[in-house]
């Protein structure tokens, strides 16, 4: 088995892969920073390999690189911005200096496009990933200098995520609370102003990625991708949005990546699996 990890900043998710496999497991192991040490009691296999992928700083990676040495006496392959170009162009004006995260993340997302047919005609595609921050990032084709066309990420924005504008807000004021509520239309007290106001900010910054893919990429409305815990925060906001976007192009339903970074991480290693000519035992 290849063992995956995606190191967040709240959460580290752990998942495999079979040896020849395209895909890993369906369902992540999720661990706070905490119980990282009972990493490897958690698996019932010892891994051939570890990838893994990191935004939580230098004491998480410490820390996963003791874990991994000691139950299995494996280094970590540690993956960032600066792997997969042969599969995907980076925009990037410091291509390295783009978060392992967001880039793993559109490497898995590129897998799943495969075969799309919208993706196949030219759509825009846009992943929102509602984390500690929130990211959006858009990939589209690009036309090269010899006449063929290749995937590309051409941008996206960063903003703090949904927990975090909350905390912020009871954080740096005196007087508003941690609120916890559900967006409404019209918020009649202060919590739910809260998580309105933040529900709006979130959905507002997605929906002005999509207006600015549609217009740069005309004929095929843009694709949405969405995946992060504070996904259900904003997810009936988007679904109203959505309803009531007027004119243009008419909006795709959104469609959710459990762990896009996996399968990124995924990617790179069946990548490396065909340079090194591994095939599955027969």
């Amino acid at each position: 088995m290849i063992l995956l990890i995606d190191a967040g900043n709240t959460r580290v998710k752990i998942a495999w892969l079979a040896p020849g496999s395209q895909w890993r497991d369906a369902a992540p192991l999720s661990l706070t920073h905490a119980e990282l040490p009972g990493l490897a009691a958690r698996l019932d296999f010892t891994p051939r390999r570890i990838l893994a992928s990191n935004v939580a700083g230098g004491a998480v990676r410490d820390a996963l690189e003791r874990i991994c040495q000691t139950a299995w006496r494996l280094p970590i392959q540690w993956h960032d911005a600066r792997d997969g170009h042969d599969q995907l162009l980076n925009s990037y004006r410091q291509p390295a200096r783009l978060g392992a995260d967001r880039w793993l993340g559109l490497l898995g997302l590129l897998r799943h496009l495969r075969g799309d047919p919208a993706w196949q005609a030219g759509a825009p595609c846009i992943l929102a990933s509602f984390g500690t921050a929130t990211t959006l990032d858009t990939l589209a084709w690009q036309i090269q200098p010899d006449g063929t066309r290749r995937a590309a990420f051409i941008g996206g924005l960063i903003l703090p995520g949904a927990a975090l504008m909350a905390r912020s807000l009871s954080q740096g004021t005196a007087d508003l609370p941690l609120a916890q509520g559900d967006p409404v239309d019209f918020p009649t007290d202060t919590e739910a102003a809260i998580a309105s106001g933040i529900a709006a900010a979130q959905i507002g910054a997605l929906l002005r990625q999509r207006q600015r893919a549609a217009r740069a990429y005309p004929g095929v409305p843009p694709l949405l991708f969405v995946s992060g815990g504070d996904w259900p925060r904003v997810q009936e906001e988007l679904r109203t949005a959505l309803e009531h976007t007027g004119p243009g192009p008419a909006a795709q339903p959104p469609r959710w990546l459990d762990s896009p970074v996996l399968d990124g991480l995924a990617c790179l290693a069946n990548q490396e699996d065909f340079k090194t000519g591994f095939r599955r035992p027969r």
